[in-house]
């Protein structure tokens, strides 16, 4: 979401009335004026760059932390299998739908983060 709100033209710095203050209007040499101008944008831009560079870096990070959390709990419950008594195990065939849920859960976040990473991938 909060990329999009950023991406929005509304959000653009062409849009925005800084750069038509009293600051950038009380230099008489126009040229000079728009040169200062761009300049002030494309700094304002890498900065918008990093910034995405970073939130999508941690994003990234975030979904492995996830996905190593949900690894270890598998493995706990399957390890937990073997020490349960039989009244207390979980049967085949609920062990392999978990696993097949799981794995379907996997595929969708995969998707959606490549979906949502994309627009940022391209910029």
């Amino acid at each position: 979401k909060q990329i999009t709100y950023y991406n929005l033209p509304s959000q653009s710095l062409t849009c925005s009335n800084i750069f038509n203050g009293p600051l950038f209007n009380s230099i008489q040499n126009i040229p000079l004026r728009e040169e200062l101008i761009q300049k002030c944008k494309d700094v304002a831009e890498q900065g918008r760059n990093n910034l995405f560079n970073i939130y999508f870096r941690s994003a990234e990070d975030q979904r492995e932390e996830y996905k190593k959390k949900h690894e270890i709990n598998v493995k706990k419950m399957n390890e937990s299998q073997y020490t349960l008594n039989q009244n207390e195990k979980l049967s085949s065939i609920l062990i392999q739908l978990i696993n097949e849920r799981c794995n379907k859960i996997g595929e969708r976040i995969q998707c959606i983060y490549k979906f949502k990473s994309e627009p940022l991938l391209l910029k």
